[in-house]
């Protein structure tokens, strides 16, 4: 048996990066040294991620938020990771929510 070795990155991306040996006690075996059966290198997307206007995953959950209202209606959801920014707009018809947008980098 072995055991997954990889990473979930800030987009909620896991890439799969090796398989390594390991004991009845799911511990890894051997040092870094050791030699490890690589598998191929797999983005699998989790559950919190969305894909944004440019066709790439990020994950909402993740980022900090400031709302922009108008008339006491939300209709701007602005989210940051730190680094890059996304924008979701919301659009409605005599107060009532009728659209978004999908989250559009900036």
């Amino acid at each position: 048996m072995g055991q997954v070795v990889g990473n979930q990155d800030g987009v909620g991306y896991r890439t799969v990066e090796a398989v390594a040996p390991v004991n009845t006690d799911g511990q890894i075996i051997g040092s870094s040294a050791a030699p490890v059966q690589v598998a191929a290198t797999t983005a699998i997307p989790t559950t919190e991620s969305v894909m944004d206007s440019t066709n790439q995953p990020f994950s909402p959950d993740s980022c900090a938020h400031t709302y922009g209202y108008s008339a006491g209606l939300l209709v701007t959801d602005t989210a940051t990771d730190g680094t890059s920014t996304w924008i979701k707009a919301y659009s409605y018809t005599s107060g009532n929510l009728t659209g978004e947008t999908k989250w559009v980098k900036q």
